[in-house]
């Protein structure tokens, strides 16, 4: 199977964990509320459901196929500009490690330390990714500023292929946005922190253009 229609598949599988775990997550949110202080962070968690498991489970599954296309990206450009490819890699695996433990750590660590409860209370709702109060929830949004970097990087190659072009200009475009967001967080700007939604919504919107892009390439 030639590289692009491989890379292709990929980013389309990425595209659909990440439809369905926006879909879980929405369903989530309405069905229990938004997290917004350290008290329903820590009753957010005191027993996970099933919903709640399996969102966190489809969350690392974006992550890994997420992981895995910003590694075949970097074969695909490695040719055109080596440089520069090497230098958007080398923050992939910083992104897959810091986002792994964002989410895996909710089925893992979490439920252990509520077990724990009410001694463990203040370091549980520190653990909470769904708390934006939480120190995980801040490494989680690291983990894609951090992705921010080769997002501008391979976005900025791709978009001089012309059937990369609008793929690549949104995936550009998410960076920015993602590195933004985290720029808002630890200048407590809620307007600026919204960036990091804004870059997951646009790196979603790219998977599609970049899917058909690669799967129709020579």
């Amino acid at each position: 199977m030639k590289k692009n229609r491989l890379l292709g598949i990929v980013a389309l599988i990425c595209l659909m964990v990440t439809v369905i775990w926006l879909a879980l997550f929405t369903y989530d949110v309405a069905a229990r509320g938004a997290v917004e202080t350290a008290e329903q962070a820590v009753a957010s968690v005191a027993d996970l459901g099933a919903l709640q498991i399996l969102t966190y489970v489809n969350a690392t599954l974006v992550t890994v196929s997420a992981t895995m296309l910003f590694g075949g990206l970097y074969v695909l450009c490695r040719d055109e500009a080596p440089l520069w490819a090497a230098m958007g890699l080398v923050f992939v695996p910083i992104y897959g490690l810091l986002n792994l433990f964002a989410y895996l750590s909710q089925l893992t660590i979490v439920p252990r330390l509520a077990a724990l409860r009410p001694a463990s209370d203040l370091l549980v709702a520190q653990m909470v990714q769904a708390w934006p109060g939480s120190v995980v929830n801040v490494l989680n949004n690291l983990g894609y500023a951090v992705l921010g970097v080769p997002s501008i990087v391979f976005g900025s190659l791709l978009a001089r292929r012309r059937s990369l072009r609008y793929a690549g200009l949104l995936m550009a475009l998410n960076g920015v946005a993602c590195i933004v967001g985290l720029v808002g967080i630890a200048a407590g700007s809620e307007l600026l922190s919204l960036g990091s939604i804004v870059g997951g919504a646009v790196f979603l919107v790219a998977l599609g253009p970049l899917s058909v892009g690669l799967l129709r390439e020579p």
